[in-house]
């Protein structure tokens, strides 16, 4: 992202945040209280414990309440005792009382016992107007990348970011709605412990898919290995189908035996904290798998412009004679069948670029048994440059790359691999410092989940900086709203 770019987003986010606090402290200067008031009887009082702090200015009858707003007079603190008298034939004598302890801070916010204060929807509409800016940021990053650079961790990072950050601004948008139209049935207290109660609610609803997905990469895993041995590459799904699975049920049994943690109830704060802090990071790391899903799937499925120089083939084992394995002749044919249908379509013919060293225990190197292949194929051999010292797949990118480089600078280069494997060879193709398109041959559905695993728990390694700010700030934004109180008397202390 340029230097313009990330001033100007900076820039937007610190105006949303001086906007709020601006709102918040305007609008906190006065703060109206909700009576229930079936009746709507008029005769009401008002008495104070200390005279001069606040002062009732408007009373209000709608819908079964009576609306009284106080504005600040000076800092301090003082009780409000408001009686309402019933004078409806009937019910005569009849009275209700309420109790509630004000404070004014020396900046003019009232705050009103109970974790509430005016203009506390304010800040409900800051953190959605902030939400809704990060989602549209990771938006346009995410179309940019799929266009420019989609081989990189960080384009799954902002598909994820896309789907939690929508997720955050219909909910902020949400509460903020409800707290407009329905102000009698809010305050701060109830807002908070419902956004925390909203998260678990859709991670709950997650947890029967979750269990499944993670009992499906088991037995996938189990598959593999009986097919292709015991590897710690092919343990990757295992690993994380077993913190999803206990995960989930550990959260389970956690609600289950503590029932307090669907309350409302101020006395509640911690358990409302750690519920607010478990859920938002489970539904994000949810967000990490669903795009990393995404991704990897729609590498399979993206079909390249015909406009290639060069067809790379990343190669893998050979059979013993020197004869490709059903799985390097699967990547071979699909080069084979895009090489063709360019042709075909546009006219223009494509170079091939055999990359695989020789193993220990094979009798020519990879790149040359490819190379017989196409020949035997009908492939001319002076359009195909065999590269045969790479031993992993960023040596395969590099070395090819210098083989399409001394042909023609700046080559539109197509690799071919197995499907499953796309995705992370794009990545390495990145790394190796050039764009390429890649395609997939079709493979055994067993390698599917754990190839995904693998590139998950990359995601997470890539970009562990940023996944440990998200999971830091919502534990500090946590804490700070669940202990509003604590901070209100400080700063009033």
């Amino acid at each position: 992202m340029k230097k313009k770019s990330v001033t100007a987003i900076i820039f937007v986010y610190v105006a949303i945040i001086v906007f709020t606090l601006a709102a918040v402290f305007i609008a906190g200067r006065s703060y109206t209280v909700y009576l229930h008031n079936p009746y709507d009887s008029d005769l009401i009082t008002v008495e104070y414990s200390n005279e001069g702090i606040i002062k009732d200015t408007k009373i209000k009858h709608t819908h079964g309440y009576t609306n009284i707003t106080f504005k600040c007079l000076t800092a301090g603190k003082t009780q409000v005792n408001i009686t309402i008298k019933n004078n409806v034939p009937g019910h005569e004598g009849e009275s209700t009382g309420v109790l509630y302890e004000f404070t004014v801070l020396p900046t003019g916010v009232i705050y009103v016992t109970g974790c509430d204060f005016g203009g506390y929807y304010f800040i409900l509409l800051g953190i959605a107007f902030i939400t809704v800016f990060s989602f549209y940021i990771c938006f346009v990053q995410f179309k940019k990348r799929k266009k420019t650079q989609f081989f990189s961790y960080k384009t799954v990072l902002d598909c994820a970011l896309i789907v939690f950050f929508g997720i955050q601004s219909l909910m902020y948008l949400g509460l903020f709605t409800c707290c407009v139209l329905y102000p009698h049935l809010f305050d701060g207290w109830r807002v908070y412990n419902l956004s925390g109660l909203i998260m678990m609610i859709i991670f709950a609803l997650s947890i029967p898919f979750i269990v499944l997905f993670s009992v499906f990469i088991s037995f996938s895993n189990v598959s593999l290995i009986r097919h292709e041995g015991l590897g710690k590459n092919n343990l990757f799904g295992f690993f994380i189908s077993a913190v999803l699975f206990f995960g989930s049920v550990a959260c389970v049994i956690a609600t289950v035996r503590n029932p307090n943690s669907t309350v409302f109830e101020p006395s509640e704060i911690r358990t409302s904290i750690i519920r607010t802090v478990v859920s938002s990071a489970f539904v994000y790391f949810e967000c990490l798998l669903l795009a990393t899903q995404y991704c990897t799937q729609y590498c399979a499925t993206h079909k390249p412009k015909y406009n290639q120089d060069f067809i790379l083939i990343l190669g893998c084992k050979i059979k013993k004679d020197g004869t490709p394995t059903p799985l390097l002749k699967g990547r071979i044919d699909r080069a084979l069948e895009f090489y063709k249908s360019q042709l075909e379509k546009t006219g223009r013919q494509a170079c091939f670029i055999p990359s695989g060293g020789k193993g220990s225990d094979e009798i020519i190197s990879e790149a040359e048994c490819m190379k017989n292949y196409l020949v035997e194929q009908g492939i001319d051999e002076s359009i195909i440059f065999p590269e045969t010292e790479s031993t992993t797949t960023l040596e395969n990118m590099r070395f090819s790359k210098r083989i399409a480089d001394n042909h023609k600078k700046n080559a539109n280069i197509l690799f071919s691999t197995t499907n499953y494997h796309i995705f992370r060879s794009g990545i390495n193709s990145a790394k190796a410092g050039f764009r390429a398109d890649g395609i997939g041959a079709k493979t055994k559905w067993y390698f599917w989940p754990n190839a995904q695993m693998r590139e998950f728990i990359g995601l997470l390694a890539s970009e562990w900086k940023i996944n440990a700010v998200f999971i830091v700030l919502t534990v500090v934004l946590s804490v700070l709203f669940g202990n509003i109180p604590a901070i209100i008397n400080l700063v009033a202390g």
